[in-house]
């Protein structure tokens, strides 16, 4: 059983699996179609979120390797980890820029 929190206007703001004793919590079932939209709208956010992250990383890597070239930090300087992952999209990247399966106005985002 969950337990749901509502606004003024009835919608679903906040849910809990445990049972909440204070005021305004009511309990619902977990098959419900208006939690099924509840829980589909956090998942949207969580997607943007993630879609978000991979530009995010992008910038990232590009912000290493151009430390790199001004000499800022050594690769060496990064965890074993790091370097691994690195190593990979850098290998990555170049191979699918050679078969030309990455255009030119991706490689600039």
């Amino acid at each position: 059983m969950i337990h749901v929190k509502r606004d003024q206007h009835g919608h679903i703001v906040a849910a809990s699996q445990e049972g909440q004793r204070e005021e305004g919590w009511e309990p619902l079932s977990s098959g419900d179609p208006e939690l099924a939209a509840f829980a589909a709208t956090l998942a949207g956010g969580q997607r943007e979120l993630a879609s978000s992250d991979l530009g995010l990383a992008r910038v990232l890597e590009d912000l290493i390797q151009l430390l790199i070239e001004r000499e800022v930090i050594r690769f060496t300087d990064l965890p074993p980890a790091a370097q691994g992952k690195l190593f990979v999209r850098r290998s990555l990247r170049s191979s699918l820029h050679s078969l030309k399966l990455l255009d030119e106005d991706a490689e600039k985002l």
